[in-house]
C-alpha cells in the first residue's frame, strides 16, 4: 500500500519547482501554468488570465488538488509532470488490491473549489502568499507567524483550505486541520474554526500546538499517515469514525518463524502479513487495531486495519496482506512478558501494552473515538423482581432505578452512582409540599391500603379540635410530580409487593398503569378519585419496580391483574457469585450454598432456596457461624415448619441438628412417640465454629 502516499513526493517536488521561480507571481510561472492541459474547457486558463500577476502558488496547488478524479488526474497530472519536468509521476498510480483505496490527499470541498475569494483583488496579498509558500517548502519552523495570520485575513481563506494547501506543499511538516480531522478529538483541536473571529484569531502558535499534540499521540508516524487515518475512517454521513477499536489483534514480525524480522517491510509497505493459516486473520475488519511485536517483549507499532485481503478473498495465501495505517511506530520493550507467541491472535487485555507510555497515549486517544454506546434499552414501565430471600432483589432495584433516572444501561451503573442514590430520593413531606428527587420507596404489608397508596382521609388535631382532610398517598404524589416534569423519569420502588392486597391497594387504578392506558397513549384512560373527585391518570414517565419474595407467597397465586400488567424478572441464588468466599479455613462457602439449595429443591421446591447474599463478605469461621445461627437455620425452620429431620438432611447430617433420646423416668407412665426427636445445637457449642461441620454439608 506504499503507492497510496506517492502524492507526497509528487506535490513536494512540484512545490519546490514553483519556489524556484523568481519574484512574486513571475511571468515564467504564469507561462508554465498556461501550458498545462487542463480538462475544464479553459476555466483555469481564464482564471489565470484574469488574475495575471496576482496568480499565487497557493491558488495553483489548490486548483491542482481539485483535479483528483481518476480521469482528470490521468490527463492533468501527467501534463503538470511534463511542464514542470518532474521526476515523480502520479497519472498511472492505482493501488492494485482495491481501487477505492486510491491516492488520498487533502482536496477542496465541492462548495469551495477556489483557494480564496478572487472578487476582492485589492485584498489578495500575493506577496505574503508567495513568501509563505517558499517558507512552507522549507518547513514549519521557517514560517513567519505574521505571514500566517495575514494569509488568514485574505477574503475566502480559512483555516481548512490554508492548512490543506500547506499539507500538499510539504506533507511531512504540515497536517490539514479540515473537518475530517476534527473527530480525532485532539487535545488542542476538537472543533473546526468557522466564524470570522475564530478564523482570524487562529494563530501559527495554535497550529503548532496541534501538530505537537499529534506527534505525541501518534509517535514516530508521519503527519500524512495521521491524515490518511482520519480521511480513511471518517464517515461524513455519520459524523464519526467507522471503527472497530474494540477488536484488538497482535502479529509477529517473525513471519516464517525463521528468526527473520520483517518490521521494515511492515513499516514501509503499510501492511502486516504472516506465514501461517491463523483463523483470526479472517476476522480483522476495517478499523480494527493490530499490535506488532517480535518476541514476547519487543513491540514495534500499532496499525489500524484499512483492508484485509484474507477477509476479502476468504482464504489464506502466502501473498495476502492486511493493509494498515500506522498510528504508532514507537519501538519499546515491555518490563514483563506479553504472553503472545502465536503468529496472529486476539489481544484480550491491553493493560500490559499500556505500560509502554507512548502506547498508552495512543490507545487512550483511539478509545475516545469509539462511537458512543447505543442508548440504553428501554426499561419496562412495570416490573417485578421475584425470587427466594437473599437473592439481591431489593439491592438490584437501586441499580434499576438509577439506570432509569440516569439514562444508562443497568450494567453500566457503578459504585459511584449507588453512593449518590440518596440524592435522587423523592422528598415526601407531611404538609403535602413535595420537592426534589425522582425515586420513591414504599413497602407493602397486610394493612397497607388504598388510602396509603393513592389518597385517603386523615385526621389532624388542632388544639382540641379534630379535623379530617384528604391526604395524597405516595403513588399519587409521585405521579403528580412526574406529570409536571414530563421529560424527567420518576421511579416508585415497592418492596414486598406480594404481601399487600393488590385489589385493596390499587383499586380501580390497576388498569391505569398499563402502557396503553397511560396519559398520552393510544388508549389513554383516567379515573375520578373517590375522595378528592379529581381526574387522575398515570403519566408515561412514571416507572414501577416491585420486589417479591417467593418464600412468602408463590408467584402462581399472585393476583392475576398484577401478573398481566407487570414484567417479571426472576432472581435465583447464584452459588458461584464472586463475593462468596471459597476458602475460609478450608471451607468452600459456594459449595455449602450449592449443596443446601440442591436438597431444598428436592425436599421442598425451587422457590424457597437460600439466597447468595447471606454469604457475602463472610471472612471468618466466626462470621460464618453467626450466619448459620441467626439467618440460615431460622430460615430453614420457617421453610420446613420445624421439621428438624429435613433440616438435618439439608445440612448434610452435620452436628448443627442433634438426635435426642427421650430418657426421662417421670415420663415412664406416659406414651412417648417412637419417632426420632431432634434439637438445635446449643448456641455456645464449639461445633458451630468447627470447619469440619461446614465441610460435611457438601462432602456428605
Amino acid at each position: 500500500m506504499r503507492e497510496t502516499y506517492y502524492w507526497v513526493p509528487w506535490f513536494r517536488e512540484l512545490s519546490r519547482k514553483i519556489a524556484e521561480f523568481p519574484g512574486d507571481g513571475s511571468s515564467e510561472f504564469l507561462e508554465k501554468v498556461k501550458q498545462i492541459e487542463w480538462d475544464d474547457d479553459g476555466k483555469v486558463k481564464s482564471q489565470v488570465d484574469r488574475l495575471k500577476e496576482d496568480f499565487d502558488p497557493f491558488t495553483f496547488i489548490y486548483t491542482v488538488s481539485s483535479k483528483h478524479g481518476m480521469n482528470s488526474r490521468e490527463k492533468v497530472y501527467g501534463s503538470i509532470s511534463e511542464v514542470f519536468d518532474l521526476r515523480q509521476s502520479l497519472n498511472n498510480i492505482v493501488v492494485e488490491y482495491v481501487t477505492k483505496n486510491d491516492l488520498i490527499f487533502p482536496i477542496p470541498s465541492a462548495r469551495h473549489l477556489r483557494f480564496m475569494d478572487d472578487r476582492h483583488p485589492d485584498k489578495r496579498n500575493p506577496t505574503v502568499l508567495w513568501r509563505l509558500f517558499r517558507c512552507a517548502v522549507k518547513g514549519l519552523n521557517k514560517i513567519n507567524s505574521i505571514d500566517f495570520s495575514e494569509a488568514l485575513r485574505i477574503p475566502g481563506v480559512g483555516v481548512t483550505n490554508l492548512t490543506q494547501a500547506l499539507t500538499l506543499i510539504n506533507a511531512t511538516e504540515f497536517l490539514s486541520t479540515d473537518p475530517r480531522l476534527v473527530p480525532l478529538k485532539l487535545d488542542k483541536f476538537a472543533q473546526e474554526p468557522k466564524t470570522d473571529y475564530q478564523r482570524k484569531n487562529f494563530s501559527l502558535e495554535m497550529y503548532k500546538e496541534i501538530l505537537v499534540s499529534v506527534r505525541e499521540i501518534f509517535p514516530n508516524c508521519r503527519l500524512y499517515e495521521v491524515g490518511r487515518f482520519a480521511y480513511e475512517l471518517f464517515s461524513d454521513k455519520e459524523n464519526q469514525f467507522r471503527t472497530n477499536f474494540s477488536k484488538h489483534y497482535q502479529v509477529s514480525t517473525n513471519v516464517l518463524n525463521d528468526g527473520k524480522d520483517e518490521w521494515t517491510t511492515f513499516s514501509e509497505d503499510n501492511c502486516v502479513f504472516t506465514g501461517g493459516r491463523y483463523p483470526k486473520l479472517f476476522e480483522a475488519e476495517s478499523g480494527s487495531l493490530v499490535f506488532v511485536r517480535n518476541g514476547e517483549y519487543n513491540f514495534y507499532g500499532i496499525g489500524v486495519v484499512i483492508e484485509n485481503e484474507y477477509l476479502e478473498f476468504e482464504k489464506w495465501d502466502e501473498d495476502r496482506k492486511i493493509h494498515v495505517v500506522w498510528v504508532n511506530k514507537h519501538q519499546g520493550t515491555l518490563a514483563e512478558r506479553s504472553g503472545f507467541r502465536s503468529g496472529f491472535t486476539n489481544v484480550w487485555n491491553l493493560d500490559k501494552i499500556k505500560t509502554l507510555e507512548p502506547y498508552r497515549r495512543t490507545i487512550e486517544q483511539l478509545e475516545k473515538l469509539i462511537p458512543p454506546p447505543p442508548p440504553p434499552s428501554p426499561q419496562p414501565r412495570n416490573q417485578i423482581l421475584y425470587g427466594p430471600p437473599g437473592t439481591g432483589k431489593t439491592w438490584h432495584t437501586v441499580n434499576l432505578s438509577l439506570a432509569i433516572v440516569l439514562g444508562k444501561n443497568t450494567e453500566d451503573v457503578n459504585d459511584k452512582d449507588r453512593r449518590e442514590f440518596d440524592e435522587f430520593l423523592f422528598n415526601v413531606s407531611d404538609d403535602g409540599t413535595d420537592g426534589g428527587g425522582q425515586i420513591a420507596f414504599t413497602t407493602f404489608h397486610q394493612n397497607y391500603a388504598y388510602e396509603d397508596f393513592i389518597e385517603g382521609i386523615r385526621p389532624t388535631v388542632e388544639g382540641i379540635e379534630v379535623r379530617y382532610e384528604i391526604r395524597d398517598g405516595i403513588f399519587k404524589r409521585l405521579a403528580d410530580a412526574a406529570r409536571e416534569e414530563p421529560d424527567q423519569p420518576y421511579v416508585l420502588i415497592i418492596d414486598e409487593v406480594n404481601r399487600g392486597n393488590i385489589a385493596k391497594i390499587f383499586g380501580e387504578l390497576i388498569t391505569l398503569i398499563e402502557d396503553s392506558k397511560r396519559l398520552g397513549a393510544s388508549d389513554e384512560k383516567t379515573a375520578i378519585l373517590p375522595y378528592s373527585q379529581d381526574s387522575f391518570g398515570v403519566p408515561p414517565n412514571l416507572y414501577i419496580i416491585g420486589t417479591m419474595n417467593t418464600a412468602d407467597r408463590s408467584i402462581q397465586i399472585l393476583d392475576t391483574a398484577l401478573r398481566r400488567r407487570f414484567t417479571f424478572l426472576e432472581m435465583m441464588p447464584v452459588s458461584s457469585h464472586k463475593k462468596i468466599p471459597t476458602d475460609i479455613e478450608g471451607i468452600n462457602c459456594q459449595q455449602v450454598l450449592k449443596s443446601m439449595n440442591r436438597r431444598i429443591f428436592a425436599l421442598l421446591d425451587r422457590e424457597r432456596q437460600i439466597g447468595h447474599t447471606y454469604f457475602f463478605d463472610v471472612k471468618t469461621v466466626d462470621q460464618l457461624a453467626d450466619v448459620f445461627q441467626n439467618r440460615v437455620v431460622p430460615l430453614l425452620q420457617e421453610y420446613f415448619f420445624d421439621d428438624w429431620s429435613k433440616i438435618k438432611s439439608v445440612l448434610g447430617n452435620n452436628a448443627f441438628v442433634q438426635d435426642r433420646t427421650i430418657d426421662d423416668p417421670n415420663l415412664a407412665e406416659y406414651p412417648v412417640s417412637e419417632d426420632k426427636h431432634y434439637e438445635r445445637l446449643p448456641t455456645d457449642d464449639y461445633r458451630w465454629k468447627e470447619p469440619e461441620q461446614f465441610r460435611k454439608i457438601y462432602q456428605n
